[in-house]
């Protein structure tokens, strides 16, 4: 029998004992893939397999290492929260150590999965174990590698000095492929993960399927909290910036004889869009915003706005105004936070009436301030970010009762 003949035997097994795994298996095509240095991995609808890898394991090994692809899909971990410029082999480690902490995996198995006998905090989630371990990784190993190049992205050389590598048992990680090849081979196994939000929406109605009919199988009891609680993921403040761009983009409407009018044709004028807008950007430096917070801002910004914005412009504050804007690439190398406390809003927004010029205004800021008023009569976009999210539990019912603001914040600052 082929691997893949065995695989489907497992599917069908599922149908009768596992209606969740069942519905996580039915959602991904099984493919054969030779070329892989690993045994499986999923992503991207599917879930890829090396038939000489996986030709010689047992029944019930194969089983479990494709329970836990399924517990990966489950968790969305393939296609949902990664981190802005993720490393994949930490992403793999990550995904790995969430699985193992909520489920018993076979010892075999876990030999396999790097990152598991890392000492590592427990009950923490995926994403908050990728910063871990990102942290940990940057301590470990310079950033660069050797002249070389060969400890590029340094994850197997940290996991070798960290122990697994040099494991008394023998485990198979120091196999000799090196650090610098795990590292390779854990980046291949999220080679195809990417954001997926139709994906994870389908996931999200297996789960809930699931907790309404109490058709859970043998799923245990933990991995069943954490894949309730991966239904309640944090607001995605980078989609947030991305509606309000388009609003701003939108905003510029010109008329134009050119073009027919939708409704009357010619004989009304028509509507064009100059895709362009200048943005004015509020950054409270009062110190109720964190280094780390500013720079996941930043970053988001940087990405986002990158096309489409023809001025981008960066202003501090704090009590009042500090200084005169600056261009969003000099004052993103430029900014510290102060921390001399003391906030208030009503500056910018003045600032911002009396500047017909910008098209949109984006505060970054903790919110805790008296709200701005506006004294202008064109229309105005506004947009709060704030620095975590219990600043947004705190503020953001009081700020959105303000016309055209919208609010949202940055996870995990």
């Amino acid at each position: 029998m082929t691997v893949l003949e065995r695989i489907k035997k497992i599917g069908e097994t599922w149908f009768l004992t596992e209606p969740l795994l069942f519905a996580a298996y039915c959602s991904h095509s099984v493919v054969e893939n030779d070329t892989l240095e690993v045994p499986i991995r999923t992503g991207n609808r599917k879930v890829e397999f090396s038939p000489s890898l996986l030709e010689n394991e047992r029944d019930s090994i194969l089983v479990e290492m494709f329970k836990i692809e399924m517990f990966r899909i489950l968790l969305k971990h393939p296609y949902q929260r990664q981190p802005p410029y993720a490393e994949k082999a930490l992403l793999t480690m990550a995904s790995n150590v969430t699985i193992a902490d909520v489920y018993d995996v076979p010892l075999l198995i876990r030999k396999q999965m790097s990152g598991t006998s890392l000492q590592l905090p427990h009950g923490l989630c995926f994403e908050e174990y990728y910063q871990i371990l990102k942290g940990q990784t940057a301590k470990a190993i310079p950033l660069g590698g050797n002249e070389d190049g060969e400890d590029g992205d340094g994850v197997g050389e940290y996991e070798n000095n960290q122990g697994e590598g040099q494991d008394s048992e023998g485990n198979g990680d120091n196999d000799g492929d090196g650090g610098r090849n795990k590292g390779l081979k854990d980046a291949q196994v999220s080679e195809l993960w990417e954001e997926d939000p139709e994906a994870c929406c389908e996931i999200n109605d297996m789960i809930e399927v699931a907790i309404a009919s109490n058709t859970w199988g043998t799923v245990p009891g933990s991995m069943q909290g954490l894949i309730k609680a991966s239904l309640k993921v944090d607001m995605d403040y980078r989609r947030m910036l991305s509606i309000f761009k388009t609003s701003v983009l939108s905003s510029k409407r010109h008329l134009t004889r050119m073009r027919p009018n939708r409704r009357f044709g010619f004989d009304a004028m028509g509507s064009r869009y100059d895709l362009k807008a200048n943005l004015l950007i509020a950054v409270d430096v009062s110190g109720s915003v964190t280094d780390r917070s500013l720079e996941f801002f930043f970053s988001a910004i940087g990405r986002l706005f990158k096309f489409g914005v023809e001025k981008l412009d960066v202003l501090q504050f704090d009590s009042e105004i500090k200084g005169i804007p600056e261009a969003f690439k000099k004052a993103r190398k430029s900014i510290k936070i102060i921390g001399r406390g003391g906030t208030d809003f009503q500056p910018v927004a003045d600032y911002y009436c009396n500047h017909p010029e910008y098209d949109g205004l984006i505060f970054f800021t903790d919110g805790f301030a008296e709200s701005p008023t506006y004294s202008t009569k064109r229309v105005i976009d506004v947009l709060w970010v704030l620095s975590n999210k219990s600043d947004y539990e705190s503020n953001s019912e009081r700020l959105k009762k303000l016309k055209r603001n919208r609010v949202t914040y940055i996870p995990r600052s």
